[in-house]
């Protein structure tokens, strides 16, 4: 009999060597009830024969096949598992794109708005990049706000009309709607006041805002954009930076190291530089199409505008517009 035993538990040691010790025991002496007293006198057999029962016991064993390390017999203590989600580029497709930023419907410009969508009807764009804060969503800002201008169905409706513009105006172009803080703003809200049924897709922007029915690709807000190999497109809340700078198109080159766009603060700016081994990085912030005097910044440096991209292959070719008293510049 002790040698069955010692069969048993040499070969439950050799199929399981990592196992815990208690958990060892219990399966032993369910499968062998008769040959073992109790639980405990198999988890001591278990121990004895991985040396955890003291360094004068570890010293006299013939065997030390099995033998551990005190506190080292059970779960062999691995790395923890990270929860990040990698972030992979969105790839934006080659040809003639138009990219406006900061729209903020329904609190845009009447008339920026139009000059941008008259200038694009003649320059046909294949793609059509709105780089984040396209909606406002005033009505659920955690800031203060007049509750006279809180109507969250009439934002989502008035936003769903300008989509549905572009896409009877453009009808062959490429709609790609990258998220920005603004459009953020409903997920956090979500996740404030109902994280029930903030992972149902019907409270989704995506559905929300009827991309489907548009033919809208959505970008996440983390997401970046690549145009080629050679330009990053972001919307600018993805960096930190809390304070206002004076040329945010320098402040792009500084944090980021490449060619690159970004809307986000409102305003048109250009910055060149070269690197010492004769690399040339030119970054550009946009300026915007939405209300120029709202009632959180009725004193501010924006302007109103857009860009141009054409694209093909790793060769790209911007055109940071700006409108001034109702003319494209």
């Amino acid at each position: 009999m002790k040698d069955e035993r010692n069969d048993i538990l040499s070969k439950v040691l050799e199929e399981f060597p990592d196992s815990p010790t208690l958990t060892l025991a219990k399966k032993i002496y369910k499968d062998h009830p008769a040959l073992f007293t109790s639980v405990e006198n198999v988890r001591s057999a278990i121990r004895y024969r991985r040396g955890n029962i003291g360094e004068r016991s570890r010293s006299i064993l013939d065997n030390k096949k099995y033998v551990r390390e005190n506190g080292k017999a059970g779960f062999k203590i691995e790395l923890p598992k990270s929860v990040a989600e990698p972030k992979k580029p969105f790839k934006l497709p080659e040809g003639k794109s138009l990219v406006i930023s900061d729209v903020h419907v329904p609190y845009h410009d009447d008339k920026a708005l139009q000059l941008c969508m008259d200038y694009a009807r003649s320059y046909a764009p294949d793609n059509i990049i709105m780089n984040g804060d396209i909606a406002d969503f005033f009505s659920i800002s955690r800031w203060e706000k007049n509750p006279e201008h809180r109507n969250l169905s009439r934002e989502l409706m008035l936003v769903r009309q300008f989509l549905q513009y572009l896409r009877e105006r453009f009808p062959k172009a490429r709609l790609i709607y990258k998220i920005g803080n603004h459009e953020e703003r409903w997920e956090k809200f979500m996740w404030l006041k109902a994280p029930e049924i903030s992972g149902i897709s019907d409270f989704q922007i995506y559905d929300l805002l009827d991309f489907a029915k548009y033919g809208i690709e959505e970008v996440s807000g983390k997401q970046k954009m690549k145009a080629g190999k050679n330009l990053t497109i972001i919307h600018g809340h993805e960096m930190f930076n809390s304070t206002a700078p004076v040329n945010f198109a320098r402040t792009l080159q500084t944090n980021l190291g490449v060619c690159a766009i970004a809307g986000h603060r409102h305003q048109t700016s250009q910055h060149c530089f070269k690197t010492a081994d004769d690399k040339h990085i030119h970054c550009w912030s946009l300026g915007c199409l939405c209300d120029m005097a709202p009632e959180y910044a009725v004193i501010n440096r924006w302007n109103h505008g857009f860009a141009t991209l054409e694209l093909h292959g790793n060769t790209f070719q911007v055109n940071n517009l700006r409108i001034i008293e109702g003319n494209i510049f």
